[in-house]
């Protein structure tokens, strides 16, 4: 495996926006280990998958993602937080973390990515 290809959780629970946000994810240079769409899927991805960063749906399945935030957090991954919601309405300390917009725009997860990819240290990755 590649050095500096960032491992990417992606939480998010419409189907047809986690397959667009993989293949902009892999165009971006990344690689998704796993795509996951509900609260509970999600603690066990962060629990059990190596990641470098996550992108998180505020909103998965009707149940808000703070835990999975806040067990991100614990972990010291980095995220990027997807959603409607205004940055006002966003509680700190998740306010602080890089925000995409739903549905996605490709230059702001861009930009997104960039920002999350300079503060993440990469290894060599085996799969």
């Amino acid at each position: 495996m590649e050095a500096n290809v960032p491992r990417v959780l992606v939480c998010e629970d419409n189907l047809l926006l986690a397959d667009t946000l993989v293949d902009v994810l892999a165009r971006l240079g990344c690689r998704v280990v796993v795509s996951v769409g509900t609260v509970g899927r999600a603690m066990d991805a962060v629990r059990n998958t190596a990641c470098d960063f996550a992108v998180v749906d505020l909103d998965l399945q009707g149940r808000m993602a703070w835990p999975v935030l806040d067990s991100l957090e614990r972990r010291g991954t980095a995220y990027i937080v997807a959603t409607c919601l205004r940055i006002a309405d966003i509680p700190q300390p998740y306010a602080s973390a890089p925000m995409v917009p739903k549905p996605y725009d490709v230059k702001q997860l861009r930009r997104a990515v960039d920002a999350v990819r300079r503060r993440v240290k990469y290894e060599e990755h085996t799969p």
